[in-house]
This record gives structure tokens, sequence and C-alpha cells, in this order.
């Protein structure tokens, strides 16, 4: 039996400000599986949205190819992306998770340019993320302000039938950027979902890292200890109020899975108290207890591929980035 002392802790105002009552739920739900996890969706609300707003600005000066084509293959392509709706007639941009909404700016300018832009339409569960991507718009766009549609939602559940509503006329282009999707604990439930909610002329694009052969980080044969680990992951803990001296960072490859993860391993117990519904619900942990916080499912070219269709959508367009590290995909129904 351990000898050591078990800190008690509850999470401040912050925790309760940030994070909605259904969220709270879906966290200790998370929190008390089997393989604990904090849902890294939920780490884009709040705090969160203010450590993406400071790597907007580091990746200006810090541009590497990889993040280069993450925030310009869909501009490079757009011709291409476009012909794979119907020749003529209106194309709406659907931006699941938009981020900074970089990604689309040169595919919008190219539909601008040819008088097919319908309209663009984001959805998101930070307004953070989305004040974010209005702000890149706007300067960007200035003249079609009017066009940019905005809601507040999340997009794996119900609320993704407010950005594809059965109604839009036209074909959609929906836009899930920088591996978004592969970041959910369950992807391939979440693009089956997506998947119900497309009409037979929208075209799916996915920006998506991947494994070349080459650019395998060197923990995916072992797990990794120690070292930093991105604030990003960690916002979620921190709103626990769980002080980072009480667990170590590690990092690893899931081959089961086939995801690169971030979790952190405790090296002290830990008892945390989180209010719900005026009742107090304790979550404990003692050392060697792992908590996840970061997942990415990490496919070759085929692998992503295998893994639409077996979703059930078939890939029209698959194209590589110049880092070859980043793909481009294409993807719709199969009817």
């Amino acid at each position: 039996m351990s000898d050591l002392h078990q800190h008690e802790v509850s999470p401040d105002e912050g925790f309760y400000r940030t994070f909605s009552a259904a969220q709270i739920e879906a966290i200790l739900s998370a929190l008390t599986q089997q393989s604990p996890e904090f849902p890294y969706e939920l780490t884009y609300l709040g705090e969160g949205g203010e450590l993406w707003r400071n790597l907007e600005e580091e990746t200006t000066t810090y541009w590497t190819t990889a993040l280069r084509d993450l925030d310009t293959m869909l501009g490079e392509h757009a011709e291409k992306l476009l012909a794979l709706a119907p020749p003529s007639g209106p194309v709406r941009i659907v931006d699941l998770g938009p981020g900074t909404a970089r990604p689309i700016r040169g595919l919008m300018r190219y539909l601008l340019d040819r008088s097919r832009l319908a309209g663009y339409r984001a959805i998101d569960i930070s307004t953070g993320m989305l004040s974010l991507a209005e702000r890149t718009l706007r300067e960007e766009f200035p003249d079609h302000a009017h066009r940019f549609e905005l809601i507040h939602g999340d997009f794996a559940g119900p609320q993704l039938l407010q950005a594809l509503p059965a109604g839009d006329a036209g074909a959609r282009l929906i836009v899930a950027a920088g591996g978004t999707l592969y970041n959910f604990t369950d992807p391939s439930g979440l693009l089956r979902h997506i998947g119900q909610a497309m009409s037979g002329s929208d075209v799916l694009l996915l920006t998506l890292r991947v494994d070349s052969g080459f650019n395998r980080p060197p923990y995916m044969d072992e797990v990794r200890v120690g070292g930093p680990t991105k604030p990003l992951f960690l916002v979620g803990l921190n709103l626990l109020g769980l002080d980072q001296s009480w667990y170590v960072n590690e990092v690893g490859f899931d081959r089961d899975r086939g995801e690169i993860f971030s979790r952190v391993r405790f090296v002290e117990p830990v008892a945390v108290t989180i209010d719900v519904n005026g009742g107090g619900k304790t979550i404990s942990f003692t050392p060697g207890d792992t908590v996840l916080v970061f997942r990415y499912l990490f496919l070759d070219e085929e692998g992503v591929a295998a893994h639409l269709s077996r979703c059930g959508l078939r890939v029209h367009l698959l194209e590589r980035g110049e880092s070859d590290e980043v793909v481009l995909v294409a993807a719709m129904r199969e009817q």
C-alpha cells in the first residue's frame, strides 16, 4: 500500500465557466472509463482558445513545409476539387472545426473569382475558435462578411444538421482540415455521422498528416517518458486542478488503434471531486494510472482510403503535399 499522501482537489470556477453541464458529464464519463482520457476536443474551450491564438502567431514565423501544406493545399488543388461538384450552380463551404480558417482561404478565393461561392458556414464548440476564424476571414475577405455563418455547436452530435441542413441549394464542400476528425475517440463513428448528413453531391475534404514511412516519430516502437508536451494537451487537467508535478508525460503509438497518443502517468495519488447537480463526484488516481490527453489516427495513404471506404465514403481524389507528410483527400458518399 502506498504511503504517499493523497492530494485532494476540486476544479476552480474557471472549470465550471468553461464547460457546460453536458460537457462536464462527458468529461466525467471519459475519465471513469476503463482507459481514462480527457476529451481532446474540449480543450479548445476557454484557455485552450487563447493557446490556439498564440499558436497561430507562432506558426507565422515557425513555418515548416508540412504546416504550409496544411494551410495551402485546398487552394492549390481548388480546380480539381471544384470539378467534383456539379458543373454549374452555387457551392457552399462548410467548415467543421475551422480553427484559424486559414486553410480554406485559397479555396474560397477560387470560388469567389468564379462567382461560385454560395457562402461559408463554420461550426465549432468553441466560441473562441469561431472568433478566430471570423477574424481571419474578415481580414482576407472584407467585402464578403455577409456570406459568413458561424454556428456555435458540436458537429459530432445532432447539431451537425444545423451546418448541413437538407435545404441547402447546390453542392457543398465539407472541410475538416488539419486532421480534426482523427483526434476524436471514434473517428469511424464520426465519419459515418457526417456521411449520413451528406447529400449525393457533397464532397468531404480532409487534410491529414499521414505515415509516409519517413516521418515516423521516435516513439513508434516504445513509449517515451518525460520531456515537454504541448500546453494545449494539458488544459483540461489544469482546469481540474491537477498539479503537473503529480504526473509525468508519456508519448507513444497504440498499434491496435493505429494512433499516436500523449498521456500522463500519475506518480502521486490524487482525488478530484467535481460538483455535479449540487453533489460531488470523486475520481481517484493512484500512482501508475494514466489519462490520455491527445490522440491522432496515424495511417498511410492506403490506410486512409480504406478507412474512409469502411465508413461508407469513396475517395475521388488524393493529393500528396510537398512535404510528403500531408495529403488532401476528397471523398463522396457511396451511392
